[in-house]
């Protein structure tokens, strides 16, 4: 399987009380498959300004080409974190940002695999360019993020009809399955309604420390989680994505593919930030 790769969305600064770090889902999984060897680009929009300009560089110092990575006059995007007594995050998104005018290139890289989010769609010029991304050929991966107050029903709904692999927590799934009637929240039961209702080949569903379940047309697999201190949840969701369309797009067993995507989660919960180096030889390696 060829695996050029395309993420498309939100990049911005997560600010922590003791300082700011590079975050934003594609942002983070771009980051992610790169540190793993695949071939991967972004397109996204910072301001023209100095936290635009030292996101760059950051992209230069990591490797990640900026060709399409637009800069506008709106400002680099933000988002205030706040960490739980668990360490788990909460966000605080601030509206609007650059990453909420992306449009159209002229030109775009050749690409076999898409990853979108929802929350690039917060805002019809981003939503709309993404929408035409959707027409390609590629396998579409839609990273589903529920940041309130930015959820818009149909939008997900429109999303998930035109993907292919989804991945989603927990409870994201248990409220798209209310959505569509079902309030027992059984893993199972609700798994089973969205991969059907959506007509999905893969779909992924993350569960904290548990580990994760994927349910494909002729196999449903669990994965126990991977025990580990945590120091913050900030970017576990993007690693374990990350991991996982790296050795999927590679053809790896699923088993295997679901087994490294937790395991690289785990790394990145026990570490500071979204993009922590990947030592394989604590990780590893697959």
């Amino acid at each position: 399987m060829k695996n050029r790769i395309l993420c498309y969305g939100e990049m911005l600064w997560d600010i922590f009380p003791d300082g700011a770090v590079p975050g934003g889902a594609p942002l983070n999984v771009a980051l992610g498959l790169k540190k793993l060897g695949s071939e991967v680009f972004i397109l996204s929009s910072c301001g023209k300004d100095k936290l635009g300009e030292k996101l760059l560089e950051y992209l230069h110092e990591n490797g990640l080409s900026t060709k399409y990575v637009q800069q506008s006059n709106y400002p680099t995007g933000q988002v205030n974190v706040h960490l739980s007594v668990k360490k788990d995050a909460s966000y605080e998104i601030v509206f609007p940002s650059a990453w909420d005018y992306i449009h159209k290139p002229e030109t775009i890289p050749q690409f076999d695999i898409l990853i979108y989010g929802s929350l690039s769609c917060r805002n019809k010029t981003s939503f709309e360019t993404l929408i035409s991304l959707l027409d390609s050929r590629a396998i579409k991966v839609f990273d589903v993020n529920f940041r309130p107050p930015f959820v818009d029903q149909t939008i997900i709904e429109q999303l998930l009809i035109k993907s292919d692999l989804v991945k989603m927590n927990h409870e994201e799934l248990f409220q798209i399955s209310a959505w569509n009637g079902l309030g027992d929240e059984d893993l199972e039961l609700a798994a089973d309604l969205v991969f059907k209702k959506y007509s999905l080949k893969i779909l992924c569903i993350t569960r904290g420390s548990e580990g994760a379940f994927l349910k494909a047309a002729d196999e449903e697999i669990y994965q126990g989680g991977f025990k580990v201190d945590t120091t913050d949840t900030v970017g576990a969701g993007d690693a374990f994505l990350a991991g996982f369309i790296h050795n999927y797009s590679r053809n790896k067993p699923l088993k295997e593919a679901l087994e490294f995507a937790c395991l690289l989660g785990a790394w990145v919960a026990s570490q500071k930030g979204a993009n922590p180096p990947f030592l394989f030889e604590k990780i590893g390696n697959r």
